[in-house]
């Protein structure tokens, strides 16, 4: 997934719409966007599937979340021709992320089980871009932001026990909720459509905390994690 987000990204750079000459980003401008793009994590949440399952499960380490979708809006001030500044909201809805397990000892006794971890993570920023071109039609920009993570992490838990033949099926879902410091850097593309509508291609990488320890585990933590987002932004700009 990461290297998909990654080779669109790189192909969007490539076939930017034309620009239509319009005028670029001066001191005094103010934007409002929103965009909408795909996230993938970077890394994986450090609880294995025998923390949850038991001593005859495997010692992988289950991914924190699968895909997401992610989403925002943003408001920026213009301070000078290439430097802005101003708040944003980005939420992601990270999908699951699964381990499946099977013993099997007959047909009439047998176990399954199936582990999913999923995550939310609204953030809420300071936000900040500098633009190396303000002046050009087609334009390359640095943004970043600093602020606070909303996130919730999610375990379900399927099982399946088969004994004599009989199946006895449980399941259990727990959650947590987090808040922590968040940032972001990344590399952007924009063009103009009008002197006013602008459309832009964004790749960042994010990064936020996550208490599994709210799982009251004595064995969980804190775990720093990130994400890579691939965001198509539309601007007006006033």
């Amino acid at each position: 997934m990461k290297k998909v987000l990654l080779s669109v990204f790189v192909g969007m750079l490539c076939a930017c719409p034309m620009a239509s000459h319009a005028e670029g980003i001066k001191a005094g401008d103010q934007m409002v966007s929103v965009f909408l793009g795909g996230a993938a994590p970077l890394q994986d949440s450090n609880i294995s599937a025998q923390d949850v399952l038991g001593a005859t499960a495997g010692t992988e380490k289950l991914d924190w979340g699968g895909s997401a979708v992610s989403y925002g809006l943003q408001y920026m001030y213009s301070v000078t021709d290439s430097f802005a500044f101003g708040l944003e909201y980005m939420g992601n809805s990270f999908s699951d992320a699964d381990y499946d397990q099977t013993l099997y000892v007959s047909p009439s006794e047998w176990a399954k089980a199936s582990l999913e971890s999923s995550m939310e993570v609204h953030n809420l920023m300071a936000a900040g871009r500098f633009t190396t071109n303000p002046d050009k039609d087609i334009r390359f920009y640095i943004p970043f932001g600093l602020g606070v993570a909303f996130s919730k992490a999610t375990l379900d838990l399927e099982e399946t026990l088969v004994l004599g033949g009989r199946p006895t099926h449980n399941s259990d879902s727990v959650s947590a909720d987090n808040t922590s410091f968040a940032y972001y850097l990344g590399l952007g593309v924009e063009g103009n459509f009008s002197d006013q509508l602008m459309w832009g291609v964004e790749g960042r990488y994010s990064a936020f905390t996550m208490d599994y320890g709210k799982f009251d585990r004595s064995d969980y933590g804190k775990e720093d994690l990130s994400y890579f987002s691939l965001l198509f932004k539309l601007s007006y700009k006033f």
